[in-house]
């Protein structure tokens, strides 16, 4: 098994246990892996005990793409923090202090792109106790600035050419359709490029078709615009959608 099959192993030992055991987001966990394991290799110092490379690491996001999976980004980040050791280690590399990996919520960072930044730094305060503090606090600023939804969970159910599929919904705003720029990609002919969006109004969800070629259907009522809350049924052509409820306890 190769360093990113380790990681991406992590990845899914984290999410064991969520509902469906299978969660998108418009950023994936893997390629925040890939874009670190870059920055590792391309800010490396020789010295005369050998290859040292960054343990500093500042992981920037469009905080909507990071409030999707805001719950497990502290952990998330633990387990970037090993898998780099285990890296350097196979590789012959060396550090000069704590590895530490921090993820930022940055309005300038366009969506679905992420930005790394690595230095070789002395962290001579570094406590991990209270990084993950930090950590947590960056996450409520992030879930603050994008709304401060209350999610919920979105359970779009298998077809015969895709698996089943949850979503965390925690944004104001989410689209939904076959194109790649929605927010949640359903790849099913009958399903628009850009079929509806979902809507956080006053503290609820609303469901709006977007003048779809074959509608969208709640509890089997075909509607334009309609408040939806855990348990409805929403079809989008084919595509069979449920609203499922979001624990707070809940811990990916």
């Amino acid at each position: 098994m190769n360093s990113l099959q380790r990681f991406e192993s992590f990845f899914e030992r984290l999410m064991e246990g969520s509902v469906g055991r299978i969660f998108r987001t418009p950023v994936q966990p893997a390629e925040i892996g890939r874009r670190l394991e870059r920055a590792m290799e391309g800010h490396q110092l020789a010295t005369v005990d050998g290859i040292v490379v960054p343990n500093d690491y500042v992981v920037y996001l469009n905080p909507e793409d990071m409030v999707q999976f805001a719950d497990f980004i502290p952990s998330l980040c633990r387990q970037m923090e090993d898998w780099l050791i285990d890296l350097a280690e196979e590789r012959n590399y060396g550090f000069i202090d704590q590895v530490r990996v921090q993820m930022i919520g940055d309005e300038n960072i366009p969506r679905r792109r992420i930005e790394v930044e690595a230095h070789v730094a002395e962290l001579p305060d570094y406590d991990p106790i209270q990084q993950e503090a930090v950590q947590r606090t960056e996450v409520y600023r992030v879930v603050e600035r994008t709304g401060n939804v209350q999610p919920v969970l979105l359970r779009v159910m298998a077809t015969p050419t895709s698996p089943e599929q949850v979503f965390v919904i925690r944004r104001q705003v989410t689209t939904i359709g076959r194109a790649l720029d929605n927010d949640i990609v359903i790849e099913v002919p009958e399903v628009s490029r850009h079929h509806a969006r979902l809507e956080y109004v006053s503290g609820q969800f609303q469901i709006v078709d977007l003048n779809s070629t074959n509608g969208t259907l709640v509890n089997g009522v075909r509607v334009e615009r309609q408040w939806v809350r855990v348990g409805d049924e929403i079809i989008l052509g084919t595509a069979s959608l449920m609203l499922l409820p979001y624990r707070n306890d809940q811990r990916w």
